[in-house]
């Protein structure tokens, strides 16, 4: 009756469940029938495929309840039909190992599944080679543990457990009275895991089990492992059922419109689309100021080239024709109306010339820079606070008018001094020239 009520509250169809489970029992009884190697019984898992991998990943099992257990229980009004004998290792912390074996005497019907009491600290020394984690992932079938030492059971145990899907079950030690109900409801129940994939699977139990306690089991999982998943309903797009050596079955299947109809109607899908258009805010706003960037580089870049230079020189000349082209209309204008007089020609040459002076005037003011015009006023005499470098014609110093460069005055040479110089080294230069042929004249003598 459970199985119903919850079927017809799920979207899977329970007929197809039905018929799906029946395929596997089928499947499995073939090939145990023709090889003897393939004998034993395989066990069955609900598979959920998402749409998108889960942000947030966790190893730590999540309980998931289910009406018939897949472990044996000791409990009169089930059956022990198909169900395994699960063998269980309890880690404890060192002060509580006493009153859990305590009480294991005092509830033997309730917690004789635990074989085994190990505390942090002899898994510490007794399990520190590889071969012994083994042996002891080997030995058990179910592991729980103390929710206060979970967080420093991984780097004992190591990655094995975690491979197999056999990590510690937590459970709450604080209330002594509660911990034999809360392993038998461990016992009766199968566990999930969040894995970094978009693929998850549940244990529903396995091919020697009845199919009515197989297809009540996966509609349980069906229902409570949803509420488990990231985003729920909105993120499953499919559901199969399959062993490990069998094809997966489909029992639901959902398209891509009907996610995103149901991601609208559970305002799942507003978080992302938010996201996404601040992603396309934000390129937007990187790709502007990139290319504002690339626009001023590129300014700078033209701006220094030679060929720039020179089309402003060309487009001021440009602008200098235009005027005297404007001027040019002006006159014929003008001239238009005394088309054939003297006076209109004399009046023609006349506004030509003053008005083509203005435009030379306009120019230079454009061309010339303010430094070349004082240079130009003053010929004599140039004003600057600082030697500018050598000029042609010029001499930096200070004078009447100031620091600056003034005009190089060539010395006059007086002709009388110069001639009286010009005497005064020819006669020097004769005593020389008699001296060296004297000299000459005795050194023949003595050679002789």
């Amino acid at each position: 009756m459970v199985a119903e009520t919850i079927a017809n509250r799920l979207p899977v169809d329970t007929e197809l469940l039905n018929k799906a489970m029946t395929a596997i029992i089928k499947h499995h009884n073939g090939t145990v029938s023709k090889s003897a190697l393939l004998g034993g019984d395989l066990p069955v898992h609900v598979q959920f495929t998402l749409a998108r991998v889960p942000e947030k990943t966790s190893s730590r099992p999540i309980r998931i309840a289910i009406p018939h257990p897949l472990h044996k229980v000791l409990n009169p009004e089930e059956s022990d039909v198909g169900l395994e004998d699960a063998e269980v290792c309890l880690f404890v912390k060192d002060e509580s190992k006493q009153w859990v074996k305590e009480l294991l005497e005092k509830f033997p019907n309730e917690m004789g599944s635990i074989k085994k009491v190990l505390t942090l600290t002899s898994l510490r020394k007794k399990f520190t080679q590889y071969k012994d984690r083994r042996e002891l992932l080997k030995s058990y079938d179910i592991f729980l543990a103390d929710d206060r030492i979970l967080p420093m059971l991984g780097k004992a145990l190591g990655k094995n457990f975690f491979q197999e899907k056999k990590q510690p079950v937590p459970i709450k030690l604080t209330r002594k009275e509660a911990l034999p109900f809360t392993i038998k409801k461990c016992l009766r129940s199968s566990f999930m895991w969040i894995s970094p994939g978009t693929c998850v699977s549940v244990k529903a139990g396995n091919t020697a089990m009845p199919l009515e306690h197989l297809v009540a089991n996966a509609t349980a999982i069906v229902e409570n492992a949803a509420a488990h998943i990231p985003r729920k309903w909105s993120n499953i797009s499919a559901i199969n059922v399959k062993t490990s050596q069998s094809v997966a079955l489909p029992i639901y299947n959902k398209t891509r419109e009907e996610l995103e109809e149901i991601a609208k109607i559970a305002n799942v899908a507003s978080c992302t689309e938010k996201k996404r258009a601040r992603e396309e805010e934000e390129e937007e706003a990187e790709r502007k100021t990139v290319g504002e960037a690339k626009k001023k580089q590129k300014k700078a870049v033209a701006a220094k080239s030679p060929l720039v230079k020179a089309l402003k020189k060309a487009q001021k000349k440009n602008i200098s024709m235009s005027k005297t082209d404007a001027i040019d209309v002006e006159i014929s204008k003008e001239t238009k109306e005394r088309p054939d007089s003297v006076e209109g020609k004399a009046a023609e040459v006349s506004i030509k010339s003053a008005k083509r002076k203005k435009i030379k005037a306009i120019d230079n003011k454009e061309v010339i820079p303010k430094s070349n015009k004082k240079q130009k006023e003053s010929k004599d005499f140039i004003s600057s606070k600082k030697f500018k470098g050598s000029k042609k014609g010029f001499v930096y110093k200070m004078g009447e008018r100031g620091l600056g460069y003034y005009v190089d005055i060539k010395p006059v040479p007086d002709k009388k001094a110069l001639a009286a110089l010009a005497k005064m080294s020819n006669g020097g230069n004769k005593r020389r020239s008699i001296s060296k042929t004297r000299k000459s004249g005795r050194k023949g003598y003595k050679s002789i």
